[in-house]
């Protein structure tokens, strides 16, 4: 029997988290699904610092660039750092339009991209995707 992939949800907007949702539900993937609103959350979450200090290692990353506090490259350059998080495969969920804000995730350590507005399906296409290669 396959675990739980604990995935990590680096959003700001409501909207958007539901998409998330609706998009594992309708994948049919097993996961446990941790979201945090922003940047510094987020790698608190990663660092386990309070009050994240019993959370798991994300299997998957799925984040957000334009975001309060911090923003989606801090974030990505902040998980890359983590020893434990070196692998972990990272989506970055843009609304921008900049081929330089990919270029830069990719320089980063970014593994796969989608737009926005993201559709459910096509999140839990690449959600399988994923799960398909960490199995």
């Amino acid at each position: 029997m396959n675990r739980q992939i604990e995935i990590l949800l680096v959003e700001d907007s409501p909207a958007d988290v539901r998409i998330a949702e609706e998009a594992l539900v309708d994948a049919g993937i097993n996961v446990n699904l941790h979201v945090v609103c922003d940047g510094e959350e987020a790698v608190k979450y990663i660092t386990q610092q309070a009050p994240y200090a019993d959370s798991q290692a994300p299997d998957v990353v799925l984040l957000d660039l334009n975001m309060p506090r911090m923003n989606g490259h801090e974030v990505l350059e902040e998980i890359r750092n983590q020893h434990n998080m070196k692998d972990v495969p990272i989506v970055l969920l843009t609304a921008s339009e900049s081929s330089h804000d990919v270029e830069e995730a990719q320089r980063l350590g970014m593994n796969y991209y989608l737009r926005k507005p993201v559709e459910a399906r096509c999140l839990g296409e690449l959600l399988q995707v994923v799960q398909t290669l960490w199995h």
